[in-house]
């Protein structure tokens, strides 16, 4: 039981506003011409996440505390706290920011109103959540939460219907790999998140340290996990299916005006009601997780108690939500901001794996549970794979 909570909180992490806003793009431009690169992700999320898992259970270290056990040496431990406090600050307050931007948006779009007010109303309620030390009470309503975003997409994609034609091209990459990169990217980056490591690490670790999970059993852990994986997976195909369904299809265009619309075959004239909904839930995980795993992150790297009730982990939450607020009402193009916001993820992505890669090939913090062959080639393809995207759009913005 507790595992598959767990697995739905990581569900709750990267199902959010900024995945619901990116698959509706994808869906809507390029219908299902990057069912692939989902795919990919979540294949890259199951290996990544598993490790991530086994590491806090077995160890009963967190990501950063582990990562710091690898060597004594000043330069390293330097070194490697400045690399992940930038790639967790910059990556977290970009996603957090999307996350806001992306609620902000349905909200707006629905009852009115400005895209930054909804976005700060939102972060505020995020952040008095996270203040209340209600810990068990957060963890009730993400999963929550997270049931009735993905009911309602999931019978929004059943009612609408899958497109044969499009969904055919779309498998056999009829239509081609890389029409858009920005968006490729953007929905590796959106599925694969790399805090969510840090987050489902320090959460396995509280409940070895707590005694609630057996190290020498890690592997009855990997069924709620890799269930909710493909959960998210299954929401983040719905939206996608949705919106080439009522968009691409069509050969209407989407924009924030009309991105519920998409909605219509199920609800009809509430289309617009339950979207904005589906948005503010799927935006509250979001807000509340991110800051989260930035507190494990930081907390691990100097030491503080893992708590809520410790000032500093809630304070790393609360420069967060706060840092997000102020991307959101920055003025920049809301659909800009979630784009560039879920591509960031996939270009900090390639260091958390390798330091994760790291720990877990460590046979002294791992003992036995330590990466095997099969672990280890996956890694490996998915960090390769990541940095070659990655790597390949930052050559374009250069020249």
């Amino acid at each position: 039981m507790r595992s598959a909570v767990k697995g739905l909180i990581i569900t709750a992490a990267f199902i959010g506003p900024g995945t619901i806003t990116t698959a509706s793009l994808v869906g809507s431009q390029l219908g299902y011409q990057l069912i692939w690169a989902l795919m990919f992700a979540l294949f890259a999320t199951a290996t990544l996440q598993e490790m991530a898992s086994r590491l806090g259970t077995v160890s009963g270290q967190g990501l950063s505390q582990a990562i710091l056990l690898q060597s004594k040496h000043p330069f390293y431990r330097g070194f490697v706290t400045l690399l992940i406090c930038i790639a967790i600050g910059v990556g977290n307050a970009a996603y957090e920011g999307g996350n806001l931007t992306g609620a902000g948006l349905g909200l707006s779009a629905s009852f009115g109103g400005s895209i930054s007010i909804w976005a700060s109303v939102l972060g505020l309620l995020a952040a008095a959540l996270l203040l209340s030390n209600q810990y068990k009470a957060i963890e009730g309503v993400l999963v929550l939460l997270v049931a009735i975003m993905s009911v309602v997409f999931i019978c929004l994609m059943l009612v609408a219907g899958i497109n044969g034609t499009f969904f055919w091209q779309g498998i056999t990459l009829e239509k081609g790999l890389f029409t858009n990169y920005a968006l490729l990217l953007a929905i590796i980056g959106t599925t694969i998140v790399p805090y969510n490591l840090f987050l489902h690490a320090g959460m396995s670790a509280k409940d070895h340290q707590e005694k609630r999970t057996d190290a020498a059993n890690y592997k009855h852990e990997n069924f709620g996990l890799f269930a909710s994986i493909g959960l998210g997976g299954l929401v983040t195909f719905a939206v996608m299916s949705s919106a080439a369904t009522a968009f691409f299809a069509s050969g209407l265009l989407m924009d924030k005006g009309n991105i519920a619309s998409q909605l219509e075959p199920l609800l009809g004239s509430y289309a617009s009601l339950f979207f904005a909904l589906g948005l503010f839930a799927a935006g509250l995980t979001s807000a509340i997780t991110a800051p989260l795993a930035a507190s494990y992150a930081i907390a691990g790297l100097f030491n503080w108690r893992t708590e809520l009730s410790d000032w500093r982990f809630k304070a790393v939450s609360l420069v967060i939500i706060t840092a997000g607020i102020l991307v959101s009402v920055s003025g920049a193009k809301p659909f800009a901001i979630i784009v560039l916001a879920q591509a960031s993820n996939a270009i900090l992505l390639p260091i958390s794996a390798i330091l994760l890669m790291l720990v877990c090939n460590n046979k002294t913090l791992m003992g036995e549970a330590r990466n095997g062959a099969l672990s280890n080639i996956s890694a490996l393809i998915v960090v390769i794979t990541v940095l070659g995207l990655a790597g390949y759009k930052l050559f374009t913005l250069v020249y």
